[in-house]
Parts: C-alpha cells; structure tokens; sequence
C-alpha cells in the first residue's frame, strides 16, 4: 500500500466515524449534511486531481463525477428546505455510477459455477429488500427500485468475481470486492429507511449508523483501487519475469 492510499484510510475511516457521531448526538441536520457532502466532494477531489495508471482506473475515476451529483440531491439539496423532491436525480445518479463500475468490473467475467453462488445470496437479500418495501410503495417505485437492485447486484457480483477471474492483482480485487460489498450494504439499507416507515431514520436510527459505515469506507476503498500502481495481474507478472 503506497503513501496516497495509506492517507486516503487514514482520513476517511476517522470521517466516517465523526459521521455517526454527529448523526447520534447532532440534532442539526444541516450541519450533518453539510459535513457529509464536503467528505464527498473531497474525496472526489482526491480520485480526480491523481494520475491513473491504468484505463479501468479513468472508467472506475468516472463513477465519482455521479456520486458527487447523486449527493447532491440526497444530501444537499435538504439543506436548501425546499418543498420540491428531486431525491429520485440522486438514485439516478448512484444508478449511472454502479453501470460505471460495472464496466470496470467485467473484464474475464464469466456465468459460470463461480458466478452463480455468488449471485445467489446477493439476490436472496435484495429479495428481502424488495419484501420489506413492497407493501408501502406504488407499483412504479416497486419497478424502479427493482431495476435499481438488478445494477447494484450486478455491479456487486462482477466486485466479487474479479477475486477468481484473475485479471486483477488479487489484492486489489479483494479490496474491490469489500468495496462493492459496502455499497449493498449501505444502498440496500438506504432503500429500506425510505420507503419502510418503520426503518426510517427517527424510528431507527441504527440503521442510519449502517448506511454510513458502509457508504463513506466503500467508495474511499474505491479510491484506494484508484491509486494502485500494480493493479492488474498481467502488470505485476511481467515485473516480477
């Protein structure tokens, strides 16, 4: 792990932590949201202003531009107090970024009996997911977040396979994978403190520790992949001959 990963840890994991303080003992919300938006927009800043080595780092850097709208509108814009709801621009926005990494995700991806188990379980739980909200929401949100959930599983299995498909410094796909493990977790969590009144940040706001426990560390995990200067497999073997 090199200097700029070792900072990027460093300063993102403490962030996340002051996070889900102020969200414990914080009763300003603007405050909080304003905390969690310059955490986004620096580490945006982070991923940008390095040079990529490697082409999957230019696509992978690109799902930020995304994250950074997406925030925007989720977090952000509440600040501003207006009566409009423009939160479906942010699930737009994370949507375009996930197809981003699935790009970056499917070299030497294969459906196949390593594949398959992995995307066993990551369906069963938006299965769940998709359970807990359906008999709050209308037939349109039900389909929308049901194609939300067919892209963040994907993107979260292709995450997983590049631990066996052998095109990545293993590693580095190991981290990839956490990456995208955390996003579920905190999208699948996100979804349910929506749209289930019964999981919404006043009623549970432990589920909102989860949601950025899991957002915050896994796209600065991202940004540690970012900055790898050994990242494919191919890359590492032709050094070490």
């Amino acid at each position: 792990m090199n200097d700029v990963q070792k900072i990027l840890l460093a300063v993102y994991i403490p962030l996340t932590v002051l996070v889900i303080i102020f969200e414990n003992f914080c009763f300003e919300t603007d405050i909080i949201n304003y905390l969690k938006y310059t955490i986004i927009i620096t580490l945006f800043l982070a991923v940008i202003s390095v040079k990529k080595k490697f082409p999957e780092q230019r696509i992978m850097a690109r799902s930020f531009y995304y994250v950074v709208m997406a925030d925007f509108f989720f977090v952000l814009y509440g600040t501003f107090h207006l009566k409009l709801d423009l939160s479906f621009i942010g699930g737009l926005g994370f949507f375009l970024a996930y197809l981003v990494l699935i790009k970056a995700y499917g070299k030497n991806f294969r459906i196949n009996k390593i594949s398959v188990p992995v995307a066993i379980p990551i369906a069963v739980i938006y299965a769940f997911i998709l359970a807990a909200i359906y008999p709050y929401v209308n037939i349109f949100i039900f389909f929308g977040v049901l194609v939300f959930g067919i892209v963040i599983g994907l993107m979260t299995l292709r995450a997983i396979c590049t631990i066996f498909m052998k095109y990545y410094n293993p590693k580095i796909a190991i981290i990839i994978a956490i990456s995208a493990i955390l996003m579920f977790i905190c999208d699948a969590g996100e979804i349910v403190a929506t749209f289930n009144p019964a999981y919404a940040p006043t009623a549970a706001p432990w589920l909102q520790n989860i949601i950025w426990a899991s957002y915050i560390p896994g796209w600065a995990l991202l940004a540690v992949v970012i900055n790898e200067k050994k990242l494919l497999l191919q890359h590492e073997a032709s050094h070490d001959s």
